[in-house]
């Protein structure tokens, strides 16, 4: 199949990288606009895993219908159902599309909050699953790009200035014919013309610098005193432009997902950027304390209910060797050594980078009085006791005080242990689409020609996202927009003149 003209992927994370290598893959002409120096965005830092029901990697009962429950439930009755069942029904068939068509491994499978089952896929490597993937997606349109040279222009530092539309008549709306964009690396104002734009810019959890254009400020600006985990790039380009250029519906945007874990480096506490602490941390087994060295949540329920129970328990309250501020979060997350083995390849990443410690309760209670003074009077054996009844629920399956049913390995000897922070994460609002990801303005009107794809867009997510469905959103619906576009381009070509 041939195109008539090409399509402009804007943004370069999973999202982006699946529009582009399904539309080469049917030669269809792209051309690929990333902000910065460099592919993968922030879906290269994915560090849980991406969702799948039902795969040949799960032995369990797990079912889509389950996994659609699960997603409507974290999303608090907000998620457009027709959005929830394209995530969960094409699930399996993205997880199959990336092990066996892209050979990335994805054999390893862990339950994380708000799952009713384990399936949430990582690889058994050293690699991590947001990085595997972005690796194997980029080799792959390497290949075609060498293949056919022509068939896609990378444009790396090129930044989003505006939507290039044109009046299809009255009451029709507007149709995108292109995009201008800047090179930031010359200054050079551009512009590009195609039969289709997508959008995969991301959300705007790092929106935080120039307040009168940052739509954290705009929607939630009781939030702008977190730190974030995304890079610097997010800031919402593809919301803000798709608004005012075509007048996009923009829904959910005061649902910002707060993570309840973000590392806090003793040696930098004051960063506004922290290194996220996957939640696999806590699927494998870990725990979380206060720093009074209390349990005080289910560690495995929704982020949204976690980061609520931090933000109750965690407040520091006076000044502390550690030097985190009086009025900021934090608690400690601790994992047995036994479960750290689960997950070989984040621990030592972690403590590489001097974010976890390993040592005795003895070492931890040393922690825990750096962050609150009065844990001077907390002794070893009471810093034990909560241990002990934490082991206990293991031994009995049964977390009586807190509700947890899913466990790891008894926390013994010596174990790891780090200081962790709720931080921005995940934008679940943003560009109303409809199934085939076409993006929808203010009047309920299709937007002729433009696509919103990924974080960029709105409706799916609801009040919360689950742990693992950000990678799978954008394997989907990027495969969604893609198809839509490849039926477009056909039709297009049977009804030119003489087509037969």
């Amino acid at each position: 199949m041939t195109s008539n003209g090409p399509t402009i992927v804007v943004g370069s994370g999973l999202a982006g990288l699946t529009t582009t290598l399904e539309l080469l893959s049917q030669n269809h002409h792209v051309i690929l606009l990333e902000k910065t120096d460099k592919l993968g965005g922030n879906s290269a830092k994915a560090s849980s895993g991406i969702n799948g029901v039902p795969t040949k990697f799960q032995h369990n009962d797990d079912t889509v219908d389950a996994f659609k429950s699960d997603t409507i439930k974290s999303g608090k009755g907000l998620s457009n159902l027709e959005l929830v069942d394209v995530l969960t029904l094409n699930s399996k068939n993205a997880i199959e599309w990336l092990t066996e068509e892209l050979a990335i491994d994805l054999s390893s499978v862990a339950q994380l909050g708000g799952h009713s089952f384990a399936r949430t896929h990582k690889g058994a490597g050293k690699l991590p699953p947001g990085f595997a993937i972005i690796q194997g997606i980029t080799a792959k349109i390497d290949e075609l790009q060498n293949a056919t040279p022509a068939a896609v222009g990378i444009l790396k530092n090129s930044r989003l200035e505006r939507l290039v539309v044109e009046q299809q008549g009255e009451g029709k709306g507007l149709k995108v014919k292109g995009v201008e964009y800047k090179d930031t690396a010359t200054g050079e104002v551009k512009v590009v013309l195609g039969d289709n734009v997508v959008l995969a810019t991301g959300g705007f959890s790092a929106d935080s610098q120039v307040l009168d254009k940052s739509l954290l400020h705009r929607f939630r600006p009781d939030l702008l005193k977190f730190p974030t985990s995304n890079g610097e790039q997010t800031t919402g380009d593809g919301q803000k432009i798709a608004e005012r250029d075509v007048d996009a519906d923009l829904i959910h945007m005061d649902q910002v997902q707060v993570h309840p874990t973000g590392f806090i480096n003793p040696k930098d506490v004051a960063c506004n950027w922290k290194f996220l602490c996957g939640e696999v941390m806590r699927g494998i087994g870990g725990i979380l304390l206060s720093p009074q060295g209390n349990r005080f949540v289910n560690e495995l329920t929704t982020r949204d209910v976690v980061t609520d129970h931090v933000l109750q328990v965690c407040e520091i309250t006076a000044e502390n060797e550690f030097g985190l501020p009086v009025g900021s979060f934090a608690s400690v997350l601790v994992v047995s050594d036994e479960d750290a083995a689960k997950a070989p390849n984040h621990i030592g990443f972690y403590k590489f980078q001097g974010l976890l410690d390993k040592g005795t309760t003895k070492d931890l209670l040393q922690l825990l009085r750096k962050i609150h003074p009065s844990n001077a009077n907390v002794s070893v054996q009471d810093l034990q006791l909560v241990i002990d009844e934490y082991n206990s629920a293991i031994a009995k399956g049964k977390d009586a005080k807190y509700g947890r049913t899913v466990f790891g390995q008894p926390i013994t000897g010596e174990f790891y242990f780090g200081l962790t922070t709720p931080v921005l994460h995940f934008a679940m609002g943003g560009i109303k689409i409809d199934e085939s990801a076409r993006a929808i303005n203010k009047k309920g009107q299709v937007i002729e020609n433009l696509y919103a794809v990924g974080e960029v867009s709105g409706g799916l997510h609801g009040g919360n996202r689950l742990g693992g469905s950000s990678l799978l959103e954008s394997v989907v619906f990027g495969k969604k927009a893609s198809r839509s576009i490849l039926g477009k381009s056909q039709t297009q070509q049977q009804q030119k003149p003489g087509h037969i």
